[in-house]
């Protein structure tokens, strides 16, 4: 039970991190991004890497391996997004 319940946390913390940056990739919608950043510029990376740990704990199989390949997606988008932003 406990598996299941931080595979959904890192779908959960998944979902949180990529929304605001899909929305913000179609140039209609830049409130979540704007919102997520105004907190702290790395916390979205931050809370990628939480989602890729609870994801490595979490349940084993596909749903392991798909959940950590997303959250490490996730990661590094938001690392190349970062980066970006402190060289302009």
């Amino acid at each position: 039970m406990n598996e299941k319940c931080l595979s959904c946390i890192s779908g959960g913390l998944f979902l949180l991190t990529m929304i605001p940056l899909t929305l913000a990739a179609i140039h209609w919608f830049h409130g979540p991004l704007e919102f997520l950043l105004s907190l702290h510029l790395h916390l979205p990376c931050a809370l990628s890497a939480l989602g890729v740990v609870a994801a490595l704990i979490g349940a084993k199989g596909d749903l392991r391996f798909n959940l950590v390949l997303f959250n490490v997606l996730s990661l590094s988008l938001y690392l190349i997004f970062s980066t970006n932003l402190h060289s302009l």
